[in-house]
């Protein structure tokens, strides 16, 4: 048998294996017993090793995805303090280079498919939003709707790393 290399791992293709005329098809004998055995053995142990590759390998593919959002979700908060520091800003070259830092931040994350949430006007989903606080709708159309963003939210794909925190109108 030949392995071949493929990444790290030997992956034994079809063509490898060679004829053996002792081994027959599934319930049949060769008739000596201890070959016989010895092969069902071989053939199970082969069929779950390739069952543990698989699971290892969606395991670890699993861990990786859940590293990157955590990843994500700690540093959030350095978006949240870049937009403290836009509107705290006076001095109008200061404001934009803090912009472009945090624009250049967005590019890193947006990269890795996080996406803001909640947005003014939208209705409020209680899946997606965090409503900390609720005020009287000055339109009844407006009612239970996003009147203020008190801290944004993110997702990435279907999975929100932080709900939005924000003011509905009732």
């Amino acid at each position: 048998m030949k392995p071949t290399k493929k990444g790290d791992e030997e992956e034994m293709n079809e063509e490898d294996f060679e004829f053996n005329p002792n081994v027959l098809p599934e319930g049949q004998s060769t008739g000596d017993e201890k070959y016989d055995d010895l092969m069902a053995k071989y053939i199970r142990l082969q069929a779950d090793f390739e069952n543990f590759r698989r699971r290892n390998s969606s395991t670890a593919s699993v861990m990786y995805a859940s590293g990157i959002n955590d990843m994500l979700v700690e540093t959030l908060p350095v978006l949240d303090y870049l937009d403290m520091a836009i509107e705290a800003q006076k001095d109008e070259e200061q404001r934009k280079g803090i912009e472009l830092v945090k624009n250049a931040f967005m590019d890193v994350v947006t990269k890795r498919g996080v996406k803001e949430m909640g947005k003014v006007g939208e209705k409020f989903d209680p899946a997606k939003h965090e409503a900390v606080m609720s005020v009287p709708a000055e339109n009844p159309k407006d009612a239970g709707k996003i009147i203020e963003i008190v801290k944004k939210g993110y997702a990435k794909e279907e999975k929100i790393l932080r709900h939005a925190k924000v003011v509905v109108a009732q």
